[in-house]
């Protein structure tokens, strides 16, 4: 299937999922997350769910690391002039909604993606060889290729992942890591 595909069926299977499966499923999601250990990571860039496209609570997964790992700095993307920025966030950063409907921390400071250890990344299904599908902009493909290569790229889906994408090109960056609630895929 191609990417266009892909979306439009993934997108659907998740806004069909109840809400109540959907809580169980990020228990189990966290659970698997957990499994995980996590050396040297001292700054993480999530993303703000969009409840909207019925997404995972990635805020559960962040507070967990937050406790496992105090001094942690958590930063989150905003997108400028086409290109997206990590910045860093704490309890009292305040948010606004970009043109996509993304809540975007509105000031702090901006970091640079080779002093990320790790990355969240947001995905709608991924395949067996660590590719993911997103909504198809390139943010994150764009802003992983400026990352350090050691940088833990990880997804989560409440999906086992599908057999391949075929039309994976030269500017995909596949994951590391892919949490699923029956499973975790290492790549």
């Amino acid at each position: 299937m191609t990417k266009k595909e892909i979306r439009t069926i993934y997108k659907q299977k998740r806004l069909e999922l109840p809400e109540r499966d959907r809580l169980k499923l990020d228990d189990l999601l966290l659970i698997n997350f957990q499994q995980l250990w996590f050396d040297n990571v001292h700054v993480v860039m999530s993303y703000w769910p969009l409840q909207t496209m019925a997404e995972l609570n990635t805020h559960i997964f962040t507070d967990f690391m937050a406790f496992r790992m105090p001094g942690m700095q958590l930063a989150y993307p905003v997108i400028k002039q086409g290109n997206m920025e990590a910045v860093v966030v704490d309890d009292d950063t305040n948010y606004q909604l970009n043109k996509y409907n993304i809540a975007e921390p509105v000031d702090g400071t901006i970091i640079v993606p080779e002093a990320i250890d790790m990355v969240l990344t947001p995905l709608l299904a991924f395949d067996s060889n660590g590719y993911r599908v997103g909504y198809g902009k390139g943010y994150y493909d764009k802003f992983l290729a400026m990352c350090r290569p050691d940088v833990l790229k990880i997804g989560i889906s409440y999906f086992d992942p599908i057999e391949s994408i075929a039309d994976v090109d030269e500017f995909d960056v596949p994951l590391n890591i892919c949490i699923t609630p029956n499973q975790t895929y290492e790549f």
